[in-house]
């Protein structure tokens, strides 16, 4: 599970860093204009995207930019930076046409919320206690380290996927807003030692959980993620125990 906090301005109605975040405005923005702001001889900074960053456990977002294959993007210092397969179509000012690999990213947002879901799913059904971390979610699974305070066994785990599957069918909306937050020491979710800043976060909430602190992209409403799978990965040590999701289509 993904756990992103991040600083907004509303003030400009922009994010802190200097590109543009349209993929915070939108998730289902598929295509954008933006202008070439700097370049590197392997990348390129634009005003605005929409495409996603790798960062809090989400896989960056790939697509095209002018029909150039964007093949990676990357936070770096305040900027968003987006590799390219070729550099030499660019120029600093160019106005360029942005195309996100939909399906791909689509893909993610519906595991990304089916991971909130089933983290707090584990809580409500399982152990109350228990904490996430180590997250990480493609187009082709999610995958969280939990620790648990209670024995965690077959039964347990298809208990919460028939709860998460129960809560998805509900067709709930899915909020997403910012709010100031008081500075903290410790990550809620993870139970690790963080020293967080106060300031704007994003949050995430579906009815009947709390609120939670994300910054990835998220689908409008849980019917959106259909059926999941929940399954044991390889547990990576230090008493944790890995589970994935997965979309069923």
């Amino acid at each position: 599970m993904t756990f992103q906090v991040e600083l907004y301005d509303s003030d400009s109605d922009r994010c802190i860093n200097l590109t543009e975040k349209l993929y915070w405005k939108d998730a289902y923005a598929k295509e954008f204009t933006a202008r070439v702001s700097s370049k590197t001889e392997q990348a390129l900074i634009l005003d605005r995207t929409a495409f996603f960053p790798e960062g809090g456990g989400q896989a960056a977002d790939t697509g095209s930019l002018n029909n150039v294959r964007v093949i990676d993007v990357r936070r770096q210092d305040e900027d968003i930076v987006h590799y390219v397969e070729t550099m030499s179509d660019f120029n600093i000012g160019d106005e360029v046409v942005g195309k996100i690999d939909w399906d791909r990213r689509y893909r993610i947002m519906r595991l990304h919320t089916a991971a909130h879901i089933g983290f707090f799913c584990f809580r409500a059904s399982f152990d109350n206690d228990c904490t996430a971390s180590s997250g990480r979610v493609d187009d082709e699974k999610e995958r969280s380290d939990y620790l648990f305070t209670k024995e965690f066994t077959p039964e347990v785990l298809k208990m919460v996927e028939d709860h998460a599957n129960e809560i998805i069918s509900k067709s709930l909306d899915v909020k997403i807003w910012f709010e100031d937050t008081e500075a903290r020491e410790t990550n809620p979710w993870t139970g690790a030692a963080s020293s967080i800043t106060s300031g704007l976060r994003r949050k995430w909430k579906i009815e009947g959980f709390p609120e939670m602190e994300c910054g990835g992209t998220h689908v409008r409403n849980t019917s959106e993620i259909g059926k999941i799978t929940l399954k044991k990965g390889k547990n990576p040590g230090g008493g944790t125990r890995r589970v994935e999701i997965r979309l069923s289509t």
